[in-house]
């Protein structure tokens, strides 16, 4: 693969990484974007001021804590076109295709989580579908290092098999805000895998039931990261209250495909 991927060129995602991602709930992508895209991302998101703040959906943290984790950036693809000619490049969109093993499916969110070099406290084990307003899994994020990052700085760890437990809900302060202190049985049954170095431009995905955290990061250096997630196009909206998909203006019970703000992602035809 050319050290300097073109967003016109599919990512030459293998089988056997399909597979695992199938089985597993996670895979690794190496290479996904140059480091020169990397770097462009990263330097585009600090010079946004689009950043934001727990929501209900967030509770298990205050706004100290919020700062602390992490901080991020909510939705930029829906405020620049930068952005969104970005999720909806071939090189992304074609990956999302394969991964959802469809013809056609949408891209729903994009975000930055940035774990900050001086105060960036570990992220507590977690699943993401408890935290969104979908009415079935299937939805997947793609998380992208933007920089060369090191094991120390907090990369992703994941659960592989975790997926299979269902849905596991949000967390509990009382037990430290994290899922595997709730239920101690995870790390017991599945191993954690992940953490690992990153290089610019290497990715990881993972689907929306994948027990995942990461260690804290007190380098000195910024650990920023930048997400997108597609999902199938038959995901109902359950109505629940979310800073993002609040305005795609669809009412409980209606599909998400249905809104003229989710874009569609199509497999292209020869």
């Amino acid at each position: 693969m050319s050290s300097e991927p073109s967003l016109d060129q599919e990512y030459p995602i293998t089988p056997e990484t399909v597979d695992q991602f199938k089985r597993d709930g996670w895979a690794a992508l190496p290479g996904l974007i140059s480091p020169d895209l990397a770097g462009d991302i990263m330097r585009r998101l600090f010079e946004s001021d689009n950043m934001v703040a727990p929501t209900a959906t967030e509770k298990w943290m205050t706004d100290d804590d919020y700062r602390r984790v992490l901080r991020m950036h909510d939705g930029m693809a829906w405020k620049d076109d930068w952005f969104r000619e970005l999720a909806l490049s071939t090189r992304l969109s074609s990956l999302a295709l394969k991964l959802i093993g469809q013809d056609e499916g949408l891209f729903i969110h994009d975000m930055s989580f940035i774990k900050t070099g001086d105060e960036g406290e570990p992220t507590p084990f977690h699943q993401d579908f408890p935290h969104w307003p979908f009415d079935r899994t299937g939805a997947f994020t793609i998380w992208i290092a933007l920089s060369d990052m090191s094991e120390d700085m907090g990369t992703l760890q994941f659960l592989p098999g975790s997926p299979q437990e269902g849905p596991l809900g949000r967390f509990s302060r009382s037990l430290g805000d994290d899922m595997c202190k709730a239920n101690p049985q995870l790390l017991k049954k599945y191993a954690p895998v992940g953490g690992k170095a990153l290089c610019a431009g290497d990715a990881t995905v993972h689907v929306d039931l994948m027990v995942h955290g990461a260690n804290g990061n007190k380098t000195g250096r910024d650990r920023a990261a930048y997400t997108v997630r597609y999902m199938p196009t038959d995901v109902l909206y359950t109505g629940a209250p979310h800073r993002h998909f609040d305005k795609f203006g669809i009412q409980a019970g209606d599909k998400f495909a249905d809104s003229a703000l989710v874009p569609h992602i199509k497999r292209a035809t020869v």
